[in-house]
């Protein structure tokens, strides 16, 4: 299927208008095809799991083992997706605030404490799910313990699991609480996987890396059978995978261009 495009800072402002969620209008702006796919498809809550690494061409390359991820794709529509920063904490800042890194200013987990010291009202450090609390809707997150914690007071649900040497583990405790918060039936559920980007660091083979995507594919599986109708997912990459001289020997053109220009797979279904 042919890929739209956007960026990744288009997401927020995408949601804000999807949920009816005021924000102060941020650098990106709604994506057009998902605002028309929406409504066509009466879309009411969301649903936004970042799959860390899932560049657009390891998606390209992993879609035929990914079956949940790609009926999904089938149903809605693939984009390949700009990312402004090459490492986690910035490129999840941006998807979640609609702001560049230098604007929001946060390069690692800690610097959103430090930033907020300085301003704790600053929109550029606001997330759409602290933006939809605000507007009295019930928003959710189910992320790593520090970053969870960042949460603290400024949306009522939110989950951390502890950061672990066992990453499939880990995926696994962040789908059993992103299934227990879809029980609560939030109108907005933000959810990081992890464990691709791991394998990219760590593994040794294509052997290995079709593990972690099957793994990640299955917690997807999971998290869409827990949703209600009506709801609308974002599924994303930060950036493109890392260790790039050992994924790319044998990349094409067109693949190692993607990875260059740091595009990442959207996936937006109903």
């Amino acid at each position: 299927m042919k890929a739209l495009e956007c960026r990744t800072i288009d997401i927020a402002p995408t949601l804000s208008k999807l949920l009816q969620i005021p924000m102060v209008p941020p650098t990106g702006r709604p994506i057009p095809e998902v605002m028309s796919f929406a409504n066509e498809n009466n879309c009411k809550r969301a649903v936004i799991i970042i799959v860390d690494s899932l560049g657009y061409s390891l998606y390209r390359h992993f879609s035929s083992i990914m079956k949940n991820t790609g009926e999904l794709a089938e149903k809605g529509l693939l984009f390949k997706c700009k990312s402004p920063a090459t490492h986690t904490s910035p490129a999840i800042a941006s998807i979640f605030t609609g702001y560049f890194p230098e604007e929001h200013g946060i390069y690692s987990t800690g610097d959103i404490y430090v930033e907020r010291a300085k301003d704790p009202e600053n929109p550029k450090l606001k997330s759409i799910m602290e933006w939809a609390y605000q507007a009295g809707k019930k928003a959710s997150a189910v992320i790593e313990s520090e970053g969870a914690e960042s949460f603290k007071g400024r949306i009522k649900d939110y989950y951390g699991v502890p950061n672990s040497e066992d990453i499939l583990d880990y995926d696994r405790k962040i789908t059993g609480y992103a299934v227990q918060s879809l029980q609560e039936k939030p109108d907005i559920l933000a959810v990081h996987l992890r464990a691709l980007d791991r394998f990219s660091h760590r593994a040794e083979s294509w052997a290995e890396m079709k593990k972690a995507a099957k793994a990640v594919d299955k917690n997807l599986g999971e998290i869409f059978s827990a949703s209600e109708k009506g709801t609308i997912f974002f599924i994303c990459g930060d950036h493109a995978v890392h260790g790039g001289e050992k994924w790319l020997k044998d990349a094409t053109n067109e693949e190692f261009e993607n990875h260059r220009e740091n595009f990442v797979a959207l996936i937006v279904s109903c």
